[in-house]
């Protein structure tokens, strides 16, 4: 089942009763770094989250920390999302979100992990040349 969703439009919920909304706005996401430092935040990761890929990977996988169910992650200004990293960085990080979002529906879904993306063909062909599957 697909865990991504192309968006028609800009996405506007706001975190609510047991829905946390992390907003990964591209423009401010254009290195790995910047992208591990706003995720962290919005997901409120440990005070040991290392803002590496491992340390990443680790957490998004746990999660254990948050109160809320369902987990958003809102990618804005796709385009630009690690324009300053080699494609492969964004292809590892969009299938290491994939594999939690799948880990999270094994578990008895005590968590629920889906991504957005608001309109972006960027996205729609990163997806599709990783095999991963989306709603649109």
């Amino acid at each position: 089942m697909a865990n991504y969703y192309i968006l028609k439009e800009e996405y506007t919920q706001i975190s609510q009763n047991k829905i946390l909304a992390a907003v990964i706005d591209g423009e401010k996401a254009d290195t790995a770094e910047a992208f591990y430092k706003i995720l962290g935040e919005a997901l409120r990761f440990p005070d040991y989250f290392n803002h590496n890929m491992d340390s990443f990977d680790e957490l998004i996988n746990d999660l254990d920390w948050l109160e809320e169910n369902d987990i958003r992650i809102i990618f804005k200004n796709y385009d630009n999302f690690l324009e300053e990293e080699n494609d492969e960085i964004r292809e590892i990080i969009l299938t290491v979100l994939d594999d939690a979002a799948e880990e999270w529906k094994r578990n008895d879904n005590t968590k629920l992990l889906n991504i957005y993306i608001e309109p972006s063909e960027l996205a729609e062909d990163d997806l599709e040349t990783l095999g991963i599957s989306y709603i649109d």
